[in-house]
């Protein structure tokens, strides 16, 4: 009688289905988490406005004038020009980016990235906020190919 009892519990726990509070689509139970890069961890789709949505779309545009202007102050473009000029030439535009999460430190976020294609490439980009809410490139490091 025992065992019929329970076995009808376990049923009715089956059957029932739960509150609209409790139900969770996979993604949602998940965090519809991405997998894991080795160099840059783990990698994230990045929300709407923040540095791992800014990092993917720099990447992915054409480097020239206009990519500067859109993405490192005034104050900082010659100098950044001088630096990075070579490497950026010759990544971008980048194809299948994946960044990783935003390491915050104070002001700055370093965000991880790898580019996939032509050859596997990974570094950090670092933003800062400008006084008008805009996103400023202050730095990037990218790491020779393997």
């Amino acid at each position: 009688m025992k065992e019929c009892f329970s076995l009808l519990i376990l049923v009715l726990l089956c059957v029932v289905p739960l509150s609209a509070n409790e139900t969770l689509s996979f993604p949602e139970a998940y965090g519809a988490q991405l997998p894991s890069d080795a160099s840059i961890g783990q990698i994230v789709s990045g929300e709407e406005g923040s540095a791992e949505a800014i990092t993917r779309q720099a990447l992915m545009n054409s480097y020239g004038p206009g990519w500067l202007e859109e993405y490192v102050s005034e104050v900082l473009r010659k100098a950044f020009t001088n630096t990075y000029d070579q490497q950026l030439v010759s990544l971008l535009p980048a194809k299948q980016v994946q960044v990783g999460k935003a390491v915050v430190r104070s002001d700055l976020y370093e965000v991880p990235f790898c580019v996939h294609e032509p050859d596997y490439q990974w570094g950090t980009m670092v933003w800062t906020r400008s006084e008008d809410e805009r996103w400023v490139l202050l730095a990037i490091k990218i790491e020779p190919s393997l």
